[in-house]
């Protein structure tokens, strides 16, 4: 209480001044016409600039509901469309000689050596064991495991799984694999010394290990190394964020059966 009187005093000469001139505007604006019209037209303009103000930050917030129920009905509808797609039937393409199919990823690579995905598409949509997987055109992993409605997939992102690839179109071939380190980082083994492979070349699957057709890029040469007197190693930046993947796209050959009996080992007498 002393320290607000204390203040008080202080203060006291300015305080008598707000109160006098408070009532010297409210004796003017009584008394005479002119100062009373200049006082509402004041006031007036000052209460539909905040009423305006109002009203522009009320139809910003509805702007931004109507907003949400616009991305709602986009989500739904976009998942419409991916349910449709999904039902439809295995397109062929006869002249590369494989067919392909449109499934969903619902459970991604997490970057760790041994990781699987599981994708949902299984042996009630004509899912085999072997089937390769592409995500955006690019080379993601092959089915290993079917369910009814399900498929687990192994993905290049496993330290489990070889992959047949090629460095550009016409380049060496070589066997590609993870070390389980660098998930931004896959290795070429057993490359040809004579082998020329230059940073941002880009490697594709050969085709040879039959769970891809040839030409699916895979990634870019980063670096190359030797490794012992004859072969190189090359390291490859994939084309893939493996553990943001969505969209898949599964890929079975034509006439499978025929060529998977014939890829079998020959028996001899």
């Amino acid at each position: 209480m002393r320290n607000l009187w204390l203040l008080l005093q202080r203060h006291a000469f300015f305080l008598a001044f707000i109160a006098l001139l408070g009532l010297s505007l409210s004796v003017l604006v009584r008394h005479d016409g002119s100062a009373r019209s200049s006082w509402f037209a004041l006031t007036g303009g000052a209460s539909a600039s905040l009423e305006a103000q109002r009203r522009q930050w009320s139809d910003y917030l509805q702007l931004a509901e109507r907003n949400a129920v616009l991305s709602e009905e986009n989500a739904a509808l976009r998942s419409r469309l991916l349910s449709l797609k999904m039902s439809g039937v295995w397109k062929a393409d006869s002249s590369l000689g494989w067919r392909s199919r449109a499934g969903v990823l619902i459970k991604a690579p997490d970057g760790l050596p041994s990781t699987m995905a599981l994708a949902r598409l299984g042996a009630a949509d004509s899912i085999h064991i072997g089937d390769g997987v592409l995500a955006s055109g690019v080379a993601f992993g092959t089915v290993v495991d079917v369910g009814e409605r399900y498929s687990r997939i192994l993905p290049l992102l496993n330290t489990a799984g070889t992959w047949s690839c090629r460095i550009g179109r016409n380049g060496a071939v070589a066997p590609l694999r993870w070390d389980g380190r660098d998930p931004e980082r896959f290795q070429l083994y057993d490359v040809p010394r004579y082998a020329t492979a230059h940073p941002g070349d880009t490697v594709y699957t050969s085709g040879f290990d039959l769970r891809f057709p040839d030409g699916i890029p895979v990634g870019t040469v980063q670096t190359t190394s030797q490794a012992g007197s004859d072969f190189q190693q090359v390291q490859v930046a994939p084309l893939l964020d493996f553990t943001s993947a969505r969209h898949l796209e599964f890929l079975a050959p034509l006439g499978s059966v025929e060529r998977d009996v014939l890829a079998q080992p020959l028996r001899t007498p």
